[in-house]
Formats: structure tokens, C-alpha cells, sequence
């Protein structure tokens, strides 16, 4: 078979897809599909190196495996170590030991699985600091090359006797695999990470190479234009589509199948030989590799560069380090044993544990460049703020016990103060616990992904104790439940598992009014704050070194709407409207921490803000 040029254009444009998506370049909304190519063109390769040692006899599945550690791994352990290295020097304790996590996990080959595991998704802004977020798809790939070549050896009888019959069976499983990923019951960040949701776009690679003799044949007299209208696709694929197609959008399989078409039909235009576009292709899994963690450090450290055409630099770092690893790597890659991969991922899987494991030490806090003082500017101790007394559980194992003897005990000689909704209550606890008198008693219920309703949906532990909450504590302890404080993120509405109608939530809203006044309790929704297009943090860092930047020029329009809508519902009485409230101070230079750590939650700063302006107007 002659050399494919048009596999090296469409690594080309598979890793510059991506790498323009991640760097938030206009019209490349969509360029997150270029994970997607990447995945039909590996099947495509699969099937045909697998069935061609298959057909000669010759497949050794260990042979096979080897030559895929040698391809990705030591490529991969370059960028790792790096950042290894890195990391001391650029990060404090708690975002150093989650980054050598990710490491770890990633050279494990696992880090997919994991972060399915955790709340959120790929496209969520927290998301944002992990250095190596991107190697989930090598996760996947990697476990598709375990798998794929054990489901052809158990199908050989099949492919040399019944041809057909073994492309059906590709076929079944490919569909099987779209129905796990589109039609299953479970979380959107299964469904993205997981290899069996993925399988199908490898599968569809696969078909292009088992079915392309017949393609080729049937359209041989327009396999011009059926290729030049495949690729013209992915382009408007990357233009017209968004964070709204993203998976598990079936609108996906349009540029899925728009790549398998192009691998099927061969067409090799004269084009495709020019050699940046072939260069392109094959520093492509170096310019993957390296191109987020460099963005990532780029974006920690943008309050030092706050001009948008420092994208530029980072653009040529990406390109400098992808071409270094290329050279130095990629093509020595066979003189390098098995023995010496592995001792080196051993190594650097060693080096990740120590820093997970003591993130905290002298010698670390000698070698950091950055000034401990700017600490509460790059990370927070999340856990002792939102969650002092066990009385916050969301989806996460760190937040899954809820003490309700102790969060909701009445104390019948002290005025009883409840406070609750989700995050946005929780992140008020110790600030609520360090000003209440002795003569008054907290109870809380934090409870994460979903509303404070009688009848809510959501996660299904907050679910079951809002139930509890107004069928059996108010009914029987609500004559002695002072004062009630509820505060809520309402802007978690769009969530998945929760997908509120602004009509539901009203009724929601005026189900709560109507019991609370019911057993005339003293209550207040506390408004909803300020939210941003990115963690607050590094605003506040830009503020730091352009004292005339605007802040709202960052903040998300969905907050004021929130704020306005919860208005008109909640009588004002019974609201405390803290939206852009000038009486919240947004910096503490005493402390030196911004008011919100993320996009929308309240350090023990911005906490204490709005706890002392209760203080101050009566409610408390």
C-alpha cells in the first residue's frame, strides 16, 4: 500500500483543531473534534496492521502491544517529566499535589476513567488547571488497543470464512457502542471518558478500511468531490458547532463520518504533499502532548502577560517543544528497550507519589518561585471551608457523609438559626459559626445538585434528605426553628440530572414560601452573587497589576438574570439582594484573597463580607 498523505492531513488538522480550540481561537468553536478524528483514524490503522499480520499468520498480540508502548509512551514521558520538574517550581502544595496526581494517573494509562469519576466535565472551567487533562484520550486509545486486537484474533475464523458477516459484526458493535455513549442512563462524563462509549468512532475507522475496495469502486467517478465535500464538512464542522454539540451531541457524527469517508475513498490529492502539511501530521502527537500544559501554565501566569497577542509566544512554545520531542523522541523511539521505558515510568510514577504524598516540605518551599504571600490568588483549602462539621455532602467522596444528628439538633434554650441550599450555603457555614453568640444555635443543611424543594430532583442523597427535611423535620421541629437563611446557586438549573424550567423553579420557589409561612418562620433567601467566565482568582491577580481593569467585563450575564427573576418571586421582605452589593468588598489586602476563588463560590473573605453586612442590617 502506498504511503497515505491524506492520514498525514488529517493528523494535520485533527491536532491544530484541537490545539486552536483549547487556545480560544475565533471560529474553532468546534475544534474539539479533532480528539474525535484522531479516534476514527487510529481504528482505521488498527484494522489494517492487525489484519494484515493476521492474514500473513504472523500477529503476536504481545509484538502488537510493545510496538504501541514505543509509539505513545516515550513521548509522553518526556512531557511528564517536564512538568514534573515544573511543578515545584510554579505551584503551591495543593494545586502540586492534584497536578502529580494527574500524572500519575495519566502514565497509568487510567486518567479517563478517573476523572469520569469526578463531578463536572471536560469543558468545565475548574477543569482548567490540570496540566494534563488532555491525556484522557490516550487513556482511551491505549485501552482500545488492548481490547481490539483480542476482538479480532476470537473473530479470525470469521473475517478469512465470512467476510460479510465479520464487517456485520464490526458493525453491531459500533452501534452498540453509539447507544452505550448516546442512549445510556448514565453521567455525561461516563458517557465522554469512558472507552466503550468511544469504541464506535474507532469501529467507524475500522469500516473504512474493511469496506474501502467496495467505496472506492462504487464512487470511482466522484471520489473527487465526495472527498473535497468531506473535508469542506470538518472545516464547517469546526465553525458552526459549540460547547452545545459537544458530547454526547449525535450531531458528532457528522465529522466521524465525514473522516471515515476521506480514509475509505483514498483520494490523494497532489495537495496533500506539501510538506508543512506533512510536517504538520507528524509532530501531531507531539503538538498534542505538549500543547495544553503549556497553555495551562500560560493562563495561570496571564496576569503577567495580559495582552491577548502573548497567545503568540505560547503558539510558538507549543510548535518549538512539539518539533524538540518529534526529533529527539518520537523518531529514536526503537532505540529505546522496554526495560529503559519502564524504568523511567517508574521513576517519574515514583516521583509523582512523593509530591502527592509530601506536597508540603522545606525543601519545596525553598525551591517555589512565587511568593507565598500571593497564595489564596492560586489555590484554597476548599474542604475546611465549605464543609467544618460534616453537614455538606455532595457527589464526591470527600463530601458523602451528612451528620443530621448533629447538623439539625435543636437546641430548645438557645435561638435556633438554620441554614440551607447547597454550595452556596455551605461556603457561609464557618463565617455563620464564628458570629453567632452563645445564646444562639446553628443548624445546617448543605445539600449539592439540587434545589431546597419539596419535591426536588437531582443527586439523589441531597434528594432523599430534602424529603426527610419537609416530611418529618419541619412538621415537627418548626416552633423551634428561629430564623431560617436560605442560599442557593440557581444558576445550576441547566445541570443534567436536574434541567429546571424557569417555571419549575417558580412553583419550587413558591412551594418553600408557602410552607415557611404556613408555620409563620422567620426566613430569608439570601440573593444570588456575582458569577464569571473564569475563576475569580485570576481576576483578581490581573487587578493586582492593572489597577484600571473593569472585573465585570468577566462576569456572566445568567447571574443578573437569576438575581432579577428570584426578585420577582421572593416577597422583598424576605430577600437580601447581594448582587454587585458595594457594600461587599471584592479584596482583602490584610489577607491577601479575593472574594470568590472560582466562578461563583465565596472565600472565608468573601464569606465574611456577607455574614457581617447581615449582621449590620438586622437579620442576623
Amino acid at each position: 500500500m502506498s504511503f497515505r498523505y491524506d492520514i498525514g492531513l488529517l493528523r494535520a488538522i485533527a491536532v491544530c483543531f484541537v490545539l486552536f480550540y483549547h487556545y480560544q481561537i475565533p471560529f474553532f468553536e468546534g475544534g474539539y473534534i479533532g480528539v474525535d478524528i484522531f479516534f476514527v483514524i487510529s481504528g482505521f490503522l488498527m484494522t489494517k496492521i492487525i489484519l494484515a499480520d493476521v492474514k500473513k499468520n504472523s500477529f503476536s498480540y504481545l509484538d502488537f502491544v510493545c510496538r504501541r508502548i514505543k509509539r505513545i509512551v516515550p513521548a509522553l514521558l518526556f512531557v511528564a517529566t517536564a512538568m514534573l520538574l515544573v511543578l515545584p517550581l510554579l505551584y503551591f502544595d495543593v494545586d502540586l499535589k492534584l497536578n502529580a496526581k494527574y500524572i500519575a494517573v495519566s502514565l497509568a494509562f487510567i486518567s479517563n476513567i478517573y476523572y469520569a469519576t469526578l463531578s463536572g466535565d471536560y469543558f468545565s472551567p475548574e477543569y482548567q488547571d490540570n496540566l494534563f487533562l488532555h491525556s484522557w484520550s490516550l487513556a482511551v486509545e491505549w485501552q482500545f488497543y488492548l481490547l481490539y486486537p483480542v476482538i479480532l484474533l476470537l473473530l479470525k475464523r470469521i473475517y478469512f470464512n465470512r467476510f460479510n458477516r465479520f464487517r456485520y459484526f464490526i458493525i453491531g458493535l459500533g452501534i452498540l457502542s453509539f447507544a452505550v455513549g448516546f442512549c445510556s442512563p448514565y453521567a455525561q462524563s461516563w458517557s465522554f471518558y469512558m472507552m466503550p462509549s468511544r469504541v464506535w468512532e474507532f469501529l467507524l475507522g475500522g469500516l473504512a478500511f474493511l469496506y474501502s475496495r467496495e467505496l472506492r469502486s462504487a464512487f470511482k467517478s466522484i471520489r473527487i468531490p465526495i472527498t473535497a465535500c468531506m473535508l469542506g464538512i470538518l472545516f464547517l464542522s469546526v465553525i458552526f458547532f459549540d460547547i452545545g454539540h459537544a458530547w454526547p451531541s449525535p450531531m458528532i457524527v457528522i465529522p466521524v463520518v465525514a473522516t471515515m469517508i476521506i480514509l475509505a475513498l483514498d483520494t490523494q490529492f497532489s495537495w496533500y504533499k506539501i510538506p508543512a502539511i506533512q510536517f504538520f501530521g507528524k509532530i501531531s502527537y507531539s503538538l498534542y502532548l505538549w500543547h495544553w500544559p503549556i497553555y495551562v501554565l500560560y493562563k495561570k501566569y496571564e496576569f503577567l502577560m495580559q495582552s491577548p497577542y502573548w497567545i503568540v509566544l505560547v503558539l510558538f512554545l507549543s510548535f518549538m517543544f512539539a518539533i524538540i520531542s518529534y526529533y529527539l523522541v518520537e523518531r529514536h523511539k526503537n532505540d529505546l528497550t522496554l526495560k529503559k521505558i519502564f524504568m523511567l515510568l517508574f521513576l517519574l510514577m515514583s516521583f509523582s507519589l512523593v509530591l502527592f504524598l509530601w506536597p508540603k516540605s522545606s525543601i519545596l518551599d525553598y525551591i517555589r518561585r512565587l511568593d507565598p504571600s500571593y497564595i489564596h490568588y492560586f489555590q484554597y483549602e476548599e474542604h475546611q471551608h465549605l464543609n467544618p462539621c460534616n453537614c455538606y455532602i455532595t457527589r464526591s467522596d470527600r463530601y458523602d457523609m451528612y451528620d443530621q444528628q448533629a447538623c439539625l439538633k435543636i437546641d430548645s434554650a438557645k435561638e435556633n438559626i438554620l441554614l440551607i441550599g447547597d454550595s452556596h450555603a455551605a461556603q457561609l457555614s464557618t463565617a455563620f459559626r464564628n458570629v453567632l453568640t452563645k445564646e444562639q444555635h446553628f443548624l445546617e443543611m448543605s445539600l449539592s445538585l439540587t434545589f431546597p424543594f419539596p419535591n426536588p430532583k437531582g443527586y439523589q442523597k441531597s434528594v432523599d434528605l430534602w424529603r426527610y427535611f419537609y416530611q418529618e423535620f419541619l412538621p415537627q421541629n418548626h416552633e423551634h426553628v428561629d430564623k431560617i437563611f436560605i442560599s442557593v446557586h440557581w444558576l445550576m438549573y441547566t445541570y443534567d440530572e436536574m434541567n429546571y424550567t424557569p417555571a419549575e423553579i417558580k412553583k419550587g420557589l413558591q412551594q418553600i414560601i408557602s410552607i415557611f409561612d404556613q408555620y409563620g418562620l422567620d426566613y430569608y433567601f439570601i440573593g444570588q452573587i456575582e458569577s464569571y467566565r473564569i475563576p475569580y482568582r485570576q481576576i483578581a491577580l490581573k487587578k493586582l497589576f492593572n489597577p484600571h481593569l473593569d472585573e465585570y467585563e468577566y462576569s456572566m450575564e445568567e447571574g443578573k438574570q437569576v438575581n432579577e427573576f428570584m426578585k420577582r418571586i421572593v416577597p422583598s421582605d424576605h430577600y437580601i439582594d447581594l448582587y454587585k452589593n458595594k457594600e461587599i468588598a471584592h479584596h482583602s489586602d490584610k489577607e491577601r484573597m479575593p472574594y470568590i476563588y472560582d466562578k461563583h463560590h465565596l472565600t472565608a473573605f468573601g464569606a465574611s463580607q456577607v455574614i457581617h453586612y447581615l449582621v449590620r442590617h438586622g437579620y442576623l
